[in-house]
């Protein structure tokens, strides 16, 4: 898998052109089919988060975040009727550049662009440290070793080959991430007696949970709350520049319409699959009696998953493999869109009216080393933050909800409203990353922890099992680690679920799928009457385009400011 991933971007390196024009390295040209987009758009935002968190999420808390589906179908139907009419026709390079013209303002630019990298680097900085926790521990793996190996040739094969190996890279790794997932699930589910059976088991284990419709923002995981709080997370994702840089390498509109409808096909099957297998893992312990976090004999349910590959797929030597190389293909395709979005990000938003004048091909040897620093970049941040703890998916959900909340508010405030103006984009995002980071810290700090499920039995769990299960994989069975397996199997087995304190509202107590919101709601309504303030005293007041508008409310703003004799100028 690495081998191949190398040889797409030593391929793009040299094949054609040799993008040697800044269009072509960071674009493709603008000539990518539906096909070949849809997948590297998947496999972005899918990572190995997704592949860990999300079978450990049903195992831990249940099958509520099955109704991601939704709110990821509701956000991509969503960017069909506001993203692509707005941002595509522009013909822009760095989605922050819709900011500067809306604006009229390369300040509200570079705080976007700021915004930006900040999320960018947190998302690739867990993508690419999440299974190198989990897999030190079950598959032998030195945690730097992996870091080093995703990063390193993430890093390479983005710098020599520009956006067009980063795409048929995600394609191939793709197959990869779909080829690991189906093999352990089928397999796992012939070991468990068959779907069946699981289904029965996980039921009974309390796994299976559909109808929570508490209208409690407290409660972690309702409909309303997946369905509305993480279509706005998804929804903010198609502003960040991996999803636009995409979406503007196509050859025309009817392609990115065609991207938005597949991938909602593609994330069914994916999410389906993985909750699947969450289901899968809880059947699993329950039958063979022995639950390995429950016993000790993994430190972190995060490796829930690792671990339970290694039993499965144990028949077939070098099988196990397989989806070692599906976790890494999920970190490569992160780590190489983001790295290349940064460079993109940096260069257009930051450095590009001190190069303007330069050639092509220096432009491009610029933006080039850019891509290799924010590879090493993500590399080290990884390493620094080795002690990361916690369900993935949910602090994943947190790092990023939390900036992209209020990055996201500063573009609908702007799509929306044609009084906005800059000064009430600065200060809506001020205050939304306040209210979205004291949130969010504050709920870390001080919030009710949420009630897991009960743990499986561990009465079949032994030391001499375990050991024999990792014979090949030594470096896992540390003297360390086998001391801390014994004393934790002398310890009786008892539910982990923490007893939530009665007490008073509080925000802190908010679930954290609402974070995004609020970012994005306190960002517009402090915007908006910031703007319509500031609009009293500004003697030049902007005249907002028609062109930097949602359609719908092109058409709402022209008959309204008609009737009122605003100034707003169509085109």
């Amino acid at each position: 898998m690495l081998c191949g991933s190398m040889t797409i971007g030593l391929y793009f390196s040299f094949a054609g052109n040799k993008q040697r024009t800044k269009e072509e390295y960071l674009l493709g040209g603008r000539r990518m089919t539906t096909l070949p987009v849809c997948l590297s758009l998947f496999a972005t935002f899918q990572s190995a988060i997704s592949l860990l968190g999300t079978p450990n999420e049903v195992y831990t808390y249940g099958t509520m975040c099955v109704y991601d589906i939704v709110a990821t179908a509701l956000a991509n139907l969503l960017a069909i009727v506001t993203v692509l009419p707005l941002i595509y026709p522009l013909r822009i390079t760095s989605v922050n550049e819709y900011l500067a013209l809306r604006y009229d303002s390369a300040c509200v630019q570079v705080v976007g662009a700021l915004l930006g990298i900040i999320s960018s680097l947190s998302y690739m900085t867990i993508a690419l440290l999440s299974p190198a926790l989990a897999l030190e521990p079950t598959a032998g793996v030195p945690l730097w070793l992996s870091i080093i190996i995703v990063g390193g040739v993430g890093t390479i094969y983005t710098t020599l080959g520009g956006i067009k190996s980063v795409i048929w890279t995600d394609v191939f790794q793709t197959v990869f991430i779909f080829a690991g997932a189906f093999t352990v699930l089928i397999k796992g589910t012939m070991d468990v007696g068959g779907i069946e059976k699981m289904w029965r088991t996980a039921d009974s284990a309390g796994r299976i949970t559909l109808d929570e419709i508490n209208f409690d923002p407290r409660v972690r995981h309702t409909v309303w709350g997946v369905t509305f709080g993480a279509m706005v997370y998804w929804y903010s994702s198609f502003y960040t520049q991996s999803s636009i840089q995409r979406i503007l390498s196509t050859r025309n509109e009817k392609v990115v319409k065609n991207v938005y409808l597949f991938s909602i096909i593609l994330y069914t099957v994916y999410i389906s699959v993985l909750v699947t297998t969450g289901l899968l893992l809880t059947a699993y312990f329950h039958v063979t009696k022995c639950d390995p976090l429950a016993a000790g004999f993994i430190t972190n349910n995060n490796q829930l998953v690792p671990y339970f590959v290694v039993l499965t797929l144990r028949f077939l030597p070098g099988l196990s493999g397989l989806y070692i190389s599906t976790i890494f293909s999920a970190s490569l395709s992160t780590l190489s869109s983001g790295i290349n979005a940064l460079a993109a990000n940096t260069v257009e938003d930051f450095i590009s009216k001190f190069i303007r004048d330069k050639p092509e091909s220096v432009m491009t040897s610029i933006t080039k080393c850019f891509v290799c620093f924010y590879g090493l970049a993500s590399i080290g941040l990884a390493y620094i933050a080795k002690e990361l703890q916690g369900p993935v998916t949910q602090m994943t959900f947190v790092a990023v909800g939390a900036v992209s909340g209020p990055l996201l508010g500063i573009f609908l405030l702007g799509a929306s409203f044609p009084q906005a103006n800059y000064v009430g984009a600065l200060v809506g995002c001020a205050v939304g990353i306040v209210v979205s980071f004291g949130q969010a810290i504050g709920a870390f700090k001080y919030g009710n922890p949420p009630a897991t499920l009960p743990s499986g039995p561990t009465d079949q769990c032994s030391i001499e099992n375990v050991t024999a299960l990792f014979t090949n994989y030594s470096s896992v069975m540390s003297a360390q680690h086998e001391h801390s397996i014994r004393l934790t199997t002398m310890m009786p087995s008892v539910d982990f679920v923490p007893q939530l304190q009665a007490r008073d509202f509080s925000i802190f107590d908010v679930s954290y799928i609402w974070n995004p919101l609020l970012g994005v709601l306190s960002t517009m309504v402090v915007g908006l009457l910031t703007s319509l303030v500031a609009n009293c005293f500004m003697s030049n007041r902007l005249r907002t385009e028609a062109k930097f508008l949602f359609p719908f409310c092109r058409r709402f703003w022209h008959s309204s400011m008609n009737t009122r004799g605003a100034d707003m100028e169509l085109n």
